[in-house]
C-alpha cells in the first residue's frame, strides 16, 4: 500500500513528537495563506503560536511531507466540546510554494477517511468566498457549498464506515505510528533505488 498520496508527498497523522514541524510550516505561511486559514489577519508570531498548539486541540491532524519537509496540514475538529462527533470542521494550510500538486486533495482524502472511522456524518469547511483553491476543493469531495458574502460554508457528506475501510485505515494508522515512533520524515525514493 502506498502512502504517496500526490505526486512526491507522503501522507501521515500527525503526533506530539511532530510539533517542531508543525510549528515551523505554520511559521513559514506567507501573509496571503495565513489571512485564507485564518479569515483575517494574522501575523507570523501568531500563526506560529497556532502551530505550536496544534497538535494538543482535540481531533486529528494530518500532515504532507514533500522531500521529508511537513509542507502541508489539514485539522479535523470536533464542532461541540467532548470530542469528534457527527459534526466536525475541516482546516487546511499548504505553503506557497507546494500548492497545486494535490497536496489539499490528498490530506482532504486522509481527513474524510479519519472522520468516516470516527462516526462524523458530515465535515463543515469555512472559507473565504474569494478562496478559490478551497472551493475547487470542496467541489471535488462533492460538497454541498452554500455562498454568504465574504464567507463560503461547504458541507461534505461522509459515508458510513465499512470492513474494508475499518482494515485500510488500520493499516495507515499502524504506518503513521511507524513513522512517529521511528522520527522517520518520509523521502522521496530515487529512481536507482
Amino acid at each position: 500500500m502506498s502512502h504517496h498520496d500526490a505526486d512526491g508527498c507522503l501522507i501521515r497523522r500527525l503526533w506530539p513528537a511532530d510539533r517542531a514541524a508543525v510549528e515551523a510550516h505554520f511559521r513559514r505561511l506567507d501573509r496571503e495563506t495565513r489571512f485564507s486559514r485564518f479569515m483575517g489577519t494574522v501575523s507570523e508570531a501568531g500563526a506560529q503560536a497556532y502551530g505550536a498548539g496544534a497538535l494538543a486541540r482535540d481531533g486529528v491532524v494530518f500532515g504532507a511531507f514533500v522531500d521529508g519537509v511537513l509542507r502541508g496540514v489539514g485539522e479535523l475538529r470536533p464542532m461541540e466540546a467532548g470530542g469528534l462527533g457527527p459534526e466536525a470542521e475541516a482546516a487546511f494550510t499548504v505553503e506557497r510554494a507546494y500548492r497545486r500538486r494535490g497536496l489539499g486533495t490528498a490530506l482532504a482524502t486522509r481527513l474524510r477517511g479519519a472522520a468516516r472511522h470516527a462516526g462524523v456524518a458530515r465535515v463543515h469547511l469555512r472559507t473565504l468566498a474569494t478562496n478559490r483553491a478551497m472551493l475547487g476543493l470542496a467541489g471535488k469531495l462533492d460538497a454541498d457549498l452554500r455562498l454568504g458574502g465574504h464567507e463560503a460554508h461547504a458541507v461534505i457528506p461522509v459515508a458510513p464506515p465499512t470492513l474494508l475501510s475499518l482494515w485500510s485505515d488500520a493499516v495507515r494508522g499502524m504506518f503513521d505510528v511507524s513513522l512517529a515512533v521511528l522520527g522517520a520524515r518520509p523521502r522521496r525514493l530515487s529512481a536507482g533505488i
